[in-house]
This record gives C-alpha cells, sequence and structure tokens, in this order.
C-alpha cells in the first residue's frame, strides 16, 4: 500500500494548481474582503503561493513520514501566521478559508480513489480519512498557535510604544528635560512613571526635569502624593525638580485636600518655568 499512498501524494501534487482554482472560484463567497473581493493582485499571487504550501504541506501526511510533516507544518504556520497578521485579518476568516480548503483537496483524493477503485480497500480510504483530517486538524492548531503568539508579541510591542509615548522624557537642553504628562493618572501610570522617568533620566544624563501638569485632567490626593514620590526618587538621584502648568482650578482642589506644593518650585506654565529658573531668556535664547 505504499506504493499507492505515493501516488495519492504525487497526484495531489501534480493537481495544486487546479485545487488552487477550484478554491479560488469559491472563495468569492467568503465573508472577508481579503479573500473574497481584494483587487489587489499582489494579494492573489500572495494567496495561490501560501495555497500551494498548504496543499503540499497536507498532501506529505499521505507518506506518513511524521519528521517530514512537522517540518512542513511548521513552515507553514510561520508563513500563513506572519502573512494574515501583517494584513490584520482575523482568525475565524483564515479557519473558514483553510475549512474550504479542505473540503477542496479532499475532492481530488474523492476522485483519485474513484479512479483507483478496483485496486482499494475501504480500509485504506479510511486510513487516507484519518491521516488527511488528523493533519488538517494539526494545521489550524499550529496556525492558531502561531497567530496569537505573533498577534501578542504585536500588541506588547505597541503597548511598550504606548506607554514611552505615555511619559516621554524630553531633552531640551544638555542635562535639562522636560516630562509633560497629559491626562489622567492612575494606579498604572503612576507605576509606569516610578519605573521609567529616572531610569531614563540617568541614561540621558539629565540633571534637571522639569513636570509639567497642564494636561492633567484631575488632581486629587492620590495623583498629588504619586507625584511627591517620583519628585522624591529624582532628588535622590540628584535631579532637580520643577513643577509646571498648574491650574487655578487644580491649585484650588489642592488647597482643598490639604495637599502642600510648598517643598516644590512650581510655576503656573512651563514658559514661566523656563523663563524664572533662567533656562531661556526673554530673548529667546538658552543658557546652560
Amino acid at each position: 500500500m505504499a506504493s499507492i499512498d505515493r501516488e495519492l501524494y504525487e497526484y495531489i501534487l501534480a493537481n495544486s494548481s487546479n485545487i488552487t482554482i477550484k478554491w479560488f472560484t469559491a472563495k468569492c463567497d467568503f465573508d472577508s474582503p481579503f479573500y473574497s473581493n481584494n483587487l489587489n493582485p499582489e494579494i492573489d499571487k500572495v494567496l495561490k503561493e501560501q495555497h500551494a504550501l498548504t496543499i503540499s504541506t497536507v498532501a506529505y501526511a499521505f507518506l506518513e513520514e511524521e519528521h517530514g510533516f512537522q517540518e512542513q507544518l511548521l513552515i507553514w504556520a510561520e508563513t500563513v501566521a506572519q502573512s494574515r497578521i501583517e494584513h490584520n485579518i482575523p482568525i475565524h476568516d483564515v479557519i473558514k478559508a483553510l475549512n474550504k480548503t479542505r473540503e477542496t483537496i479532499w475532492l481530488f483524493v474523492e476522485n483519485f480513489a474513484f479512479a483507483h477503485h478496483d485496486d482499494l480497500l475501504n480500509t485504506v480510504v479510511l486510513k487516507w480519512s484519518r491521516l488527511f483530517n488528523t493533519a488538517f486538524d494539526q494545521l489550524i492548531h499550529s496556525f492558531s498557535e502561531r497567530y496569537y503568539y505573533l498577534s501578542n508579541n504585536r500588541l506588547n510591542a505597541q503597548q511598550a510604544l504606548i506607554n514611552e509615548l505615555s511619559v516621554p522624557v524630553i531633552p531640551i537642553l544638555e542635562s535639562v528635560g522636560v516630562l509633560p504628562i497629559v491626562g489622567d493618572i492612575d494606579t498604572f501610570r503612576s507605576r509606569l512613571l516610578l519605573e521609567s522617568v529616572p531610569n531614563t533620566c540617568v541614561e540621558m544624563n539629565i540633571d534637571k526635569l522639569f513636570i509639567d501638569i497642564s494636561s492633567v485632567t484631575f488632581m486629587d490626593t492620590m495623583v498629588a502624593n504619586e507625584l511627591f514620590r517620583l519628585i522624591d526618587v529624582l532628588q535622590l538621584l540628584g535631579i532637580k525638580t520643577v513643577l509646571s502648568g498648574i491650574r487655578p482650578e487644580v491649585a484650588q482642589t489642592s488647597i482643598q485636600l490639604g495637599v502642600n506644593f510648598g517643598n516644590i518650585s512650581t510655576f503656573s506654565s512651563l514658559k514661566q518655568a523656563l523663563l524664572r529658573t533662567g533656562v531661556y531668556t526673554t530673548s529667546g535664547t538658552s543658557k546652560k
């Protein structure tokens, strides 16, 4: 039976383009624009190449060479998952397309079996069905696993960028920087401030930092305490801090809450802070 298994393998590979043509005819019924009505010829080229890879990977399972199949499977899962992540294709759309591929390839297996029905036992066809469906189940599992891993990596990278942008230390002169804080300060962000700002200042050799809170929308004792903690850490590192952008309503709220900024240099605006501390002169030139 090994010879008939190889014949089936070679038959599937020989009909790879026909299987792909049949699949492309059916893909117009898919919900996903990526598959159904994409007018970009480059996308169609990618789909045809990857469909051929899918066919050759599944066909390999009929040879019952587990090591070779697993090698093919890893290549296939990485290739297809990377492509679908790059094009932001939902995983359910990919699985629907794969199930159509499963259906299409099996039609060709049936055609081969009918053409050789005099030479085949039912047990052989049942074995092919088992090998084929097991291989496809592994395909979907491996793809889903790789897709999840790559999606998480992308999300983590995006979150890291968002975190970096949410607490940006901007150098304006040698050893002088500005930290503009925009929006609310919650528990997560306050922890991020404490973890990243001191390290960033040390890396940039900043010894004077202007913290501008003109865009902080809400001030309570928690926010004030987190600012004090950050300033204390910076001062322990020898970094002088100046607080700017305290709006009238924030100042009034701070007084009502008993928040004391008495030990910190404060200014109503960043411009005022830069001028009053001598970083910039009225002529607009900077002092080093």
